[in-house]
């Protein structure tokens, strides 16, 4: 079983691509190589489309089973056909944003003493046991606003998990823990001196493209469990 090159995860800004054809089924194809980020780790499969002997078929999802990803198709498409694959931009890009946006915000609440956050996606934060307040909320707010202001870069590097401090970050203790001992490079994730932590999703250049805030607004739930839910502006 041959591994399919995860193309997205050195080149979030990939938008075509060729690849080849090396498992066939009804309705699914697996590639040799993609640049379609698989559902996973929160964010949303990417959609598009893959052309192959003069027609073009629909991705309607994309999934990782062990090494592989599994494109779904609205067709067929037979082992070893060569394929050319545009990604959905204006999807991918939303998520990027939606994806980046999540980290710097994570990032900022730590940094006003959230507590530990035990659930994220692309439009929430759960933080338990938590004292945010509106007070919180607001100062979040003006620096979220103040780092896109800055256009600070989003750095991605690789690190050995040895050399990876945690600190006294049980989330990320945790995750650690869940991976696999056979893991020793992790993929991080850097948001100016905001943020940082390990992730193989797709990511922004720089905070500027993020982009505005539409909204963020808190509610409280049973047993000190706050939810912050977020939106940003012209995304779908």
């Amino acid at each position: 079983m041959s591994d399919s090159a995860a193309l997205y995860v050195d080149d979030s800004y990939m938008r075509e691509f060729d690849a080849v054809v090396v498992r066939s089924g009804p309705r699914f194809v697996v590639l040799d190589a993609t640049a379609f980020y698989p559902e996973g780790g929160g964010q949303p499969s990417d959609t598009g489309t893959l052309a192959s002997g003069g027609r073009t078929f629909k991705v309607l999802k994309a999934m990782k089973r062990g090494p592989q990803v599994f494109h779904y198709l609205d067709g067929d498409i037979p082992e070893g056909a060569e394929v050319h694959g545009t990604v959905d931009w204006e999807r991918r890009l939303g998520h990027m944003r939606l994806h980046s946006a999540e980290h710097l915000l994570t990032g900022l609440f730590e940094e006003e003493g959230s507590g530990p956050k035990v659930f994220s996606s692309f439009s929430q934060l759960d933080f338990q046991p938590s004292a945010i307040d509106e007070a919180t909320l607001s100062r979040v707010r003006e620096r979220f606003d103040a780092v896109i202001e800055e256009d600070a870069p989003v750095k991605i590097y690789y690190t050995s998990r040895d050399e990876l401090d945690i600190g006294d970050d049980a989330r990320k203790r945790s995750f650690l823990e869940k991976m696999p001992p056979g893991v020793q490079t992790l993929r991080m994730v850097r948001i100016g001196g905001y943020a940082l932590t390990f992730c193989m999703g797709t990511h922004v250049r720089s905070t500027a493209e993020i982009g505005r805030l539409r909204s963020l607004r808190l509610e409280a739930k049973k047993k000190q469990r706050k939810i912050v839910y977020f939106e940003l502006d012209n995304v779908k």
